[in-house]
């Protein structure tokens, strides 16, 4: 039995994230057994907050094997399928360069404190094949939404990508015509099914989001930066969850996600960091800048504890789970004394906007553990 006791200066604990101070927390076999008042004979981070670690709900990691190409060019220019410059680099290298990028790109993570990694596979059946390995991984937890090329799309190729992958990751809503959107629904059934919807005001007001609502239903939407208010009440209503990318839009010039009506109409909303190739995958900076905007578009307002929940405990779609008695020690420890946070008025403003600095990770994903 592996039992060890970590003492942090606060935690927290729970669905809520309640601030709980001077907290013992024992694990055991990789479960938290107990979180206590007070500190006990441990390991000691007293200078440090613990909480739930971190889900980057949505990348492109492939791209980040050559950061920075064509900034002079259009997202259509850049990432379109299938003829942009992302598809002309990617089948300019080889496989295990590819893989050895993804994996770098997965270490990053992992030091930033990100245990979920969501990656959207881009060259069909061949893209996700090579990175089942890495699935693999006992460090980081790595969900491959695959997807499969115009020409390889038939009922054979879906059901051999759906052993290959934790779901499915449409490109756009109209990639697919209606037919091939209820075979994917069909077979991904009880798997991940997730799309990109309104990233631009072209495709909303092109009516992606009403296509994607009636022909597939997706389990997830990324971007939805577009989206009216009206279509995020339908989002909430169906128990869609919203993963938003608020650097990745602002980057690539697609506009500024309505985060207030998100938040304020209680949607399920997650953070992804987008594109390894020119969004660097740190959770913390979306978080502040997540924060930033909810402020802008409503002034004096203050989301910052939801939004820490959609970096982490809101991704349970993808096995995220609260610090809690019972559950995974799925944790992290950050340092909060150097930076001040432990002297903040508000725990979670402070966290938004100076977290980062990670001292610990739970048992399964601290590095000597690989």
């Amino acid at each position: 039995m592996d039992s060890k006791v970590i003492n942090v200066g606060m935690a927290l604990v729970g669905e809520e994230l309640e601030p709980l101070k001077e907290v013992n927390i024992e694990i055991t076999d990789g479960i938290v057994t107990h979180i206590g008042n007070g500190y006990q004979t441990g390991e000691d981070f007293r200078t440090g907050i613990a909480l739930p670690a971190l889900v980057n709900s949505h990348t492109h990691s492939a791209d980040f094997i050559e950061p920075e190409f064509g900034i002079d060019k259009s997202i259509k220019e850049l990432v379109g399928d299938p003829s942009s410059e992302k598809y002309r680099i990617l089948k300019s290298k080889r496989k295990i360069e590819i893989v050895k990028s993804i994996e770098k790109f997965l270490n990053l993570e992992n030091e930033l404190g990100i245990s979920i990694v969501v990656d959207f596979r881009e060259e069909g059946i061949y893209g996700s094949t090579i990175v089942n390995d890495l699935r693999k991984l006992n460090w980081i937890t790595y969900k491959v939404l695959g997807r499969l090329e115009k020409d390889e799309f038939n009922d054979y190729n879906l059901r051999k990508l759906y052993n290959l992958s934790d779901g499915y990751g449409l490109p756009t809503a109209t990639t697919y015509n209606s037919v091939e959107l209820k075979s994917i629904r069909d077979i991904f059934g009880n798997k991940i099914v997730a799309v990109h919807v309104s990233e631009t005001m072209k495709q909303n007001l092109a009516g992606d989001f009403e296509y994607i609502i009636k022909h597939i239903k997706p389990d997830i939407i990324i971007h939805g930066t577009h989206l009216t208010e009206d279509e995020i009440m339908i989002v909430k209503e169906k128990g869609i969850s919203i993963v938003t990318c608020p650097r990745s839009n602002m980057w690539f010039s697609t506009g500024i996600p309505r985060l207030n009506l998100m938040l304020r109409h209680h949607v399920n909303l997650l953070l992804g960091t987008d594109n390894g190739a020119w969004i660097h995958p740190d959770l913390w900076r979306e978080m502040e800048t997540a924060l930033l905007i909810s402020r802008l578009l409503d002034p004096q307002s203050d989301y910052s504890k939801e939004i820490i929940k959609g970096a982490t405990i809101n991704g349970k779609i993808f096995g995220a789970n609260p610090l809690i008695e019972g559950k995974k020690a799925n944790f992290i420890v950050i340092e909060g004394e150097r930076n001040n946070i432990l002297n903040s008025r508000n725990i979670y403003q402070a966290i938004a906007k100076r977290g980062g600095v990670v001292l610990f990770r739970s048992p399964r994903s601290d590095p000597k553990y690989k």
